[in-house]
Formats: structure tokens, C-alpha cells, sequence
């Protein structure tokens, strides 16, 4: 987890973190949120302690996951679980718990019932509580003409794995562009704001302006932009700090009334021509194309 990148401006997640008198941060790398702590405690890989999933079902039952180090640690670190287990029985008011390490947690929680039958499953699923409710989105239309959409980059989801230079060096599929960050744009759009292929556009919402170049992309609505999550570091190691720009600090403080989760869509913005492309945006095959001596010996 890094609030700290992964939360709106709005939200002012740096100026609360500022206020708690000690931080202890678990991680394997410095980030935006561990560099604001007090003490840094290592952890270890995820080939390197135990893990457990509990991901998102699309079926009546979900299923759980546990899987078991696959190497020994190479450095002076210890699983978190570990830690928090320990310090739980240290404390001052000791918290008495089951078990004595993450390993014998997992495993007493995934231990299978003699004789269980998992039930069968209805085929008809319950009546849904959730009452339709119309969209909400930050900015008046005639000002911020454009629905800003922020998603989840191929290579690095959410960011956490930016820091991995294989995975900068990985060209998105559908662009080529690596390396950088950028807006993609319906050719419409870009044609009516005259703008071409890599020239630079400041996106603007009530929260904040990015600047970035342009990808023409016809696999968008003319009203939407979007742009990838995962640039924009300001530290997560040399390779990806002070590269590209981060979407998410201009998103609107908004969440989604049921789950509380931030509304990734509910930003309006408005675009502005800021020059010639200046090489920030950097294309795997454009750069193909436009290079002089391709195909000659």
C-alpha cells in the first residue's frame, strides 16, 4: 500500500501523515508513503514468505488461496505478519493470539472439516439491497467538457510495480508507448483541438493540471480521455521516480456511495494545447517507423 501516491490531492493523505508522531512502514523499496516514516522494517519478497489470496469471486463461493515460500530469504528481512505477531505478544498490554507465526496462522485457517460438504448453491441469487443511484461527476460541463479516465496500467497496475525496469521497457499493447506517460485522445477530438501525435496537452480539473503528451487513439469516446496509473513517482527507485506524471492527484475527492471506494470516473476536465511534442512520449513501434535506416543493409 502507498496512500501517499494512490490517493487524490484532495484527499491531503501527506499533510495527514505529517501529523502522526510515528510511523513504522513495512516494504521491500522506498516509496512516496515509506520516506515520510520513522522507522523502515524490510519485508520480504513475496517468493520469499508465505502469501495468501482471497480475490474477488464471481461465483457464489469465494475461494482462498495459500501458498508457501518458494526460496530462502537473501537479505536481512522478516515477514511482516511475523513481526506484528511478535510485537502483539511484547506489548505492554500483550495481546494474547493463537498462534506464534504467520505460517501457523495460515495454515490453522485453511486447516479442511472432516466429513464438510460445501453446500450446494442456489440458482437463484439473492435479492440485491443496492438502490440505483444517478452518476455524480466533479466539474460543470461547460468548463470541463471531457470525462477523465484513469485505469490500470498493464505493466503496473496500480504503480506498485513501476519501480521494475523490464516492466518500463514492456510497450503497452494497444499504444507502444513505454518509458513515459500519456493521454489517449479520439482522433475527433485531437482534430478538432489540433493537435497531432505526441504534442503536448495540460489536462485541467477542479483538483490540479497535468502536463502530458498525446496518443491518438480511435478506441475512445470523442468526451473521454484517459491516461494509465502507475507514473509520476516522485521516489520509487531511479527507475521510475521523477517519470511521467500520476492521474490520480487531480482526481476528484468523491467515493462511490456503497463500498466508500474512490469514484475513479467521476472527474470532469478541460485541454489546452502546450506545444510540440518535446520527446516525452516514447513509442516502441513509432519509433520503428520513423527510423531512417530501418530495413536497409
Amino acid at each position: 500500500m502507498n496512500p501517499a501516491f494512490a490517493s487524490p490531492n484532495a484527499w491531503k493523505v501527506r499533510e495527514a501523515l505529517d501529523k502522526i508522531p510515528f510511523i513504522a512502514s513495512f516494504g521491500n523499496f522506498l516509496d512516496e508513503t515509506s520516506v515520510l516514516a520513522d522507522l523502515m522494517l524490510p519485508d520480504h519478497s513475496f517468493l520469499e514468505s508465505w502469501v495468501d489470496s482471497l480475490p474477488e469471486s464471481g461465483a457464489l463461493e469465494a475461494v482462498t488461496t495459500v501458498a508457501g515460500p518458494v526460496m530462502k530469504p537473501l537479505h536481512n528481512t522478516r515477514s511482516t505478519p511475523d513481526v506484528v505477531i511478535e510485537v502483539a505478544g511484547k506489548l505492554k498490554s500483550p495481546v494474547a493470539l493463537p498462534w506464534k507465526t504467520y505460517e501457523e496462522m495460515l495454515k490453522a485457517g485453511q486447516s479442511p472439516v472432516a466429513g464438510r460438504q460445501s453446500p450446494v448453491p442456489s440458482l437463484q441469487p439473492p435479492a440485491s439491497s443496492a438502490k440505483y443511484q444517478a452518476p455524480r461527476f466533479d466539474g460543470d460541463a461547460a468548463t470541463f467538457p471531457f470525462h477523465f479516465l484513469p485505469y490500470a496500467s498493464q505493466a503496473f497496475f496500480d504503480g506498485s510495480t513501476a519501480h521494475l525496469p523490464w516492466l518500463q521497457e514492456m510497450p503497452d499493447p494497444l499504444t507502444s508507448a513505454m518509458w513515459s506517460s500519456w493521454v489517449e485522445i479520439h482522433p475527433q477530438t485531437a482534430a478538432r483541438l489540433r493537435l497531432e501525435q505526441g504534442d503536448l496537452v495540460d489536462i485541467t480539473s477542479p483538483h490540479g493540471t497535468l502536463r502530458v503528451p498525446v496518443v491518438i487513439f480511435p478506441g475512445i469516446a470523442p468526451d473521454v480521455v484517459a491516461m494509465p496509473v502507475g507514473q509520476g513517482h516522485d521516489n520509487f527507485t531511479r527507475y521510475a521516480s521523477k517519470r511521467g506524471v500520476n492521474p490520480i492527484e487531480i482526481l476528484s475527492p468523491l467515493t462511490e456511495a456503497e463500498t466508500g471506494a474512490l469514484a475513479w470516473a467521476a472527474t470532469r476536465v478541460k485541454l489546452a494545447r502546450a506545444g510540440d511534442g518535446d520527446g516525452r512520449l516514447i513509442l516502441f513501434a513509432g519509433e520503428m517507423r520513423e527510423n531512417p535506416y530501418e530495413g536497409r543493409r
